[in-house]
């Protein structure tokens, strides 16, 4: 929207000698084969003066490049999409961020405005922003993809310490039974008692089951919202370790949230809970959502009767802080994702609270340090 600039190009380079990608692109007109046409470009000898910017990681200016571009066979490919702004000059800007060069800026300029130090100014700045987007949103798309990773080998943790086991245990069971059975002096008593405990067994592996299934896919959120989905998943863990939880919210509680926001609500509260049943040799939890004082916004409770000692504290400056956790920090990624606040430490009359404040859709809560750890 600039007055001086006729088109523009924000591409993302991984690798010189491979396609690049366009991350936005504007003034082309149907520019859809971009990628595909530059590659015959560059196969017919073309010079592709934005890869200078990119591995020099300057600023690269050409004067008249329109008509250089038009005049060269190596361009035909392109010959479509270039010569479809009103451009003469043009200048590619580098992507640079915590020394590493993700892609470039590319300016193509209006007759009669070759770009000078205030442009050229402008062109830094914008790519400084760029490139700390991109930056950021590949972060987030690695710590998603760790945060799935870390729950399928917690998953597959649970399966084998619950459910394998108690299958171990209930084969062994069935052939006690048998031999019993077989045997020419078989005591009924002894039969029946057998039979039930691996009713037992049978009954506890399949609840152990349907909770891991449950938390391979508890959205039902879209159907059932956040609020019912922490029941289910509540009741599922009091049947497997009779830890009484209690899950409370206002019957006007209104979730404005997204289906995303409420599935990363899910899983703070899924680890909260799992770090109960790990750590704080607890007999009670209480999860409490409520709306935030200042209206619009969500704010999530998970406090046991626990182990753990001392005063809460929303920071972990200061001395003597314990190193978080990797479920503590997956809570507090999670939570900022959605420009939230977690607080997490232990309550002076003993126990432990978690407490995640989310701002209403397009507000912001400031992002103050966390407690530590169990």
């Amino acid at each position: 929207m600039t007055a001086n600039i006729a088109a523009v190009q924000i591409l993302a380079i991984d690798d010189p000698h491979e396609e690049l990608r366009v991350l936005g692109m504007a003034g082309f007109g149907d520019a859809t084969e971009f990628t595909e046409r530059l590659s015959a470009c560059r196969r017919l000898g073309a010079r592709v003066r934005f890869m200078d910017a990119f591995q020099g990681r300057k600023p690269v200016v050409v004067l008249h490049r329109k008509p250089a571009i038009m005049a060269d066979p190596a361009w035909a490919p392109l010959h479509a999409i270039m010569g479809h702004p009103d451009w003469d000059s043009f200048v590619s800007m580098p992507l640079v961020v915590r020394g590493r060069t993700l892609g470039v800026i590319n300016a193509y300029y209006l007759p009669g405005e070759d770009p000078g130090p205030n442009s050229l100014a402008f062109l830094e700045a914008m790519a400084d922003h760029a490139a700390v987007a991109i930056d950021t949103a590949t972060l987030l798309a690695q710590t998603r993809s760790q945060a799935q990773l870390d729950e399928r080998r917690r998953l597959a943790r649970d399966l084998h310490d619950s459910v394998v086991q108690q299958l171990f245990s209930m084969r062994m069971q069935a052939k006690a039974l048998r031999a019993q059975v077989d045997g020419a002096d078989a005591d009924p008593a002894r039969v029946r008692s057998g039979a039930e405990e691996l009713a037992e067994l049978s009954q506890s592996a399949l609840a152990d089951l349907r909770g891991l299934v449950f938390e391979l896919r508890p959205l039902d959120l879209a159907e059932r919202g956040l609020v019912d989905a922490v029941r289910a998943h509540a009741a599922s863990l009091e049947a497997r370790t009779g830890l009484v939880v209690d899950v409370e919210a206002p019957p006007s509680l209104e979730l404005d949230s997204g289906i995303d926001v409420q599935e990363d609500l899910y899983r703070i509260v899924q680890e909260a809970l799992h770090n109960v049943v790990k750590h704080a040799r607890a007999t009670a939890v209480d999860i409490r959502f409520t709306p935030a004082q200042d209206g619009g916004g969500l704010v999530v409770e998970v406090t046991d009767d626990g182990s753990g000692t001392g005063a809460a504290s929303g920071s972990s400056a200061g001395g003597g802080a314990p190193q978080d956790t990797l479920g503590l920090v997956s809570m507090r990624e999670r939570t900022q994702r959605w420009g939230g606040r977690l607080v997490a430490g232990p309550r002076p009359s003993g126990g432990w609270t978690v407490r995640v404040t989310l701002p209403a859709p397009g507000a912001q809560v400031s992002v103050e340090g966390e407690a530590g750890n169990r």
